[in-house]
């Protein structure tokens, strides 16, 4: 009927969100709340269905509630959207963000010591 298992497909997304986005947890939704606010909208709601149907499936009475076709769309959407972050660009991105906020720092505090020395001396 369907290529994929619901176990297969999380685990995948699970691994995913692990070694992309370094999601703390035990399972898909502890890991997906780890790292919710880094996940664009549209991911997010597929994650949320993902979590959504796993839940669903713990359970005996539940287990047939979830929509194959919508859970196969959901995977795609995540794995496409996980697979395509750059580690390397986002790493090289995290440095140059502490270097020029650095550098900023440095000039504001020179710029206030010479403000200091000029009004200082001026008097």
């Amino acid at each position: 009927m369907y290529e994929t298992s619901l176990n297969s497909v999380t685990a995948e997304v699970e691994a995913l969100l692990a070694e992309k986005l370094s999601a703390k947890g035990l399972n898909l939704s502890q890991k997906f709340k780890s790292v919710r606010r880094k996940l664009p909208k549209s991911v997010r709601a597929h994650a949320r269905y993902l979590v959504e149907a796993e839940t669903r499936y713990q359970n005996p009475k539940f287990a047939h509630q979830y929509d194959p076709k919508r859970l196969l769309t959901a995977h795609k959407h995540c794995v496409s959207y996980l697979e395509n972050i750059d580690l390397r660009r986002q790493k090289s991105f995290r440095r140059t963000a502490i270097v020029a906020g650095s550098l900023v720092n440095t000039l504001i505090l020179i710029a206030v010591m010479v403000a200091v020395y000029f009004y200082w001396f001026s008097v």
